[in-house]
C-alpha cells in the first residue's frame, strides 16, 4: 500500500529535538551528521532514516528523497530553523522536519519544555515510576490502520480526534491517550510509543498492530532495553504505569487513568 491517496497532498516528517544539553552525551553523537562531532540534535540520523522509509513506502523516486540522503544538509536545515526560532541557542526547541512530494526540504522549530536529566534521552535503565502529574487514557473507539498511522505524515486527523475524545488539548501538556485497532490491540499514543511492564521486561506493540517506528522505540529495541509484543486493550491494568517515549521528550513514566 502506498502512502499517497488520490486527491491528498501530505508531507512525511519527523519531529526532533535540539538541546545544548546533547553536546555533553557522547552517546548521541554515535547518530550525528558526522560521527566525529557532538551533535545537539536527539537521535538525528534515526529520524533521517525513519523520513526515508516513509517515502520508499510511498513509491517516491529516489530524486525526491535525494535531500535525506546528505545528513549534513538535514542537520544545516535543522539548524536554520533553530536560529531562526532561538537565536541564542540556548535552550530545548522543537524541531519539525519535513519533506515535500516535490522534494523541497524544510523544517520549523518552536519552544518546548525544558529537560535537564540527560538520561531521560538516553536512559542505562528504564524507569519504574511515573513522573509527576503526567497519565493516560484510553481511546474510546478504534482507529483504523492505515499506512497513515505506520508512517508519519503531515496526514494526522485520526491522532487529532483520538486526543479530542481524550479531553487533550492543542498544547502537549502531560496527558495522553493511547490507540487501538479494530482488534483490540493497542498501537501507539497520539505523539508517543507506549511501553507496558510484562513479565519482569519492558514491551511494546509489534508495528505489525499499526503504530509507527519511532525513533527511541527503535533506540531501545536496539539497546535490547525493550522487545515487541502484542498488547491488547483488556490487559491494559488501570493505574500501572507505563512508559512513554518520542523524539522531543525521550522517555518518561505516565499512569494509566480510567
Amino acid at each position: 500500500m502506498h502512502l499517497m491517496m488520490p486527491d491528498e497532498t501530505f508531507r512525511v516528517f519527523t519531529s526532533l529535538r535540539y538541546d545544548p544539553l546533547l553536546l555533553t552525551c557522547p552517546i548521541n553523537t554515535t547518530y550525528s551528521h558526522d560521527p566525529s562531532t557532538p551533535s545537539p540534535f536527539y537521535l538525528l540520523s534515526h529520524h533521517r532514516d525513519r523520513m526515508l522509509s516513509a517515502t520508499e513506502h510511498s513509491g517516491w523516486s529516489p530524486s525526491i528523497a535525494a535531500p535525506l540522503s546528505d545528513l549534513s544538509l538535514v542537520h544545516e536545515t535543522c539548524l536554520s530553523a533553530v536560529r531562526s526560532n532561538n537565536p541564542s541557542k540556548k535552550t530545548g526547541v522543537r524541531v519539525r522536519l519535513l519533506l515535500s512530494p516535490s522534494g523541497e526540504l524544510t523544517a520549523e522549530a518552536a519552544s518546548t519544555p525544558q529537560v535537564t536529566d540527560i538520561t531521560r534521552f538516553f536512559p542505562s535503565s528504564l524507569p519504574t515510576e511515573a513522573l509527576a502529574g503526567w497519565a493516560v487514557v484510553l481511546d474510546t473507539l478504534p482507529t483504523e490502520i492505515s499506512s497513515f498511522t505506520r508512517f508519519k505524515t503531515t496526514q494526522r486527523k485520526m491522532y487529532n480526534d483520538a486526543r479530542v475524545r481524550g479531553g487533550i488539548g492543542a498544547s502537549p501538556g502531560t496527558r495522553e491517550v493511547l490507540l487501538w485497532n479494530a482488534d483490540g490491540e493497542v498501537t501507539e499514543g497520539s505523539v508517543t510509543n507506549v511501553y507496558f511492564q510484562r513479565g519482569g521486561r519492558w514491551v511494546t506493540p509489534p508495528l505489525s498492530s499499526g503504530g509507527q517506528a519511532g525513533t527511541v522505540r527503535r533506540y531501545l529495541l536496539e539497546k535490547e532495553m525493550v522487545v515487541e509484543e502484542v498488547v491488547k486493550l483488556e490487559e491494559v491494568v488501570l493505574g500501572e504505569t507505563v512508559l512513554l517515549s518520542n523524539g522531543i521528550r525521550g522517555v518518561w513514566g505516565a499512569k494509566v487513568l480510567g
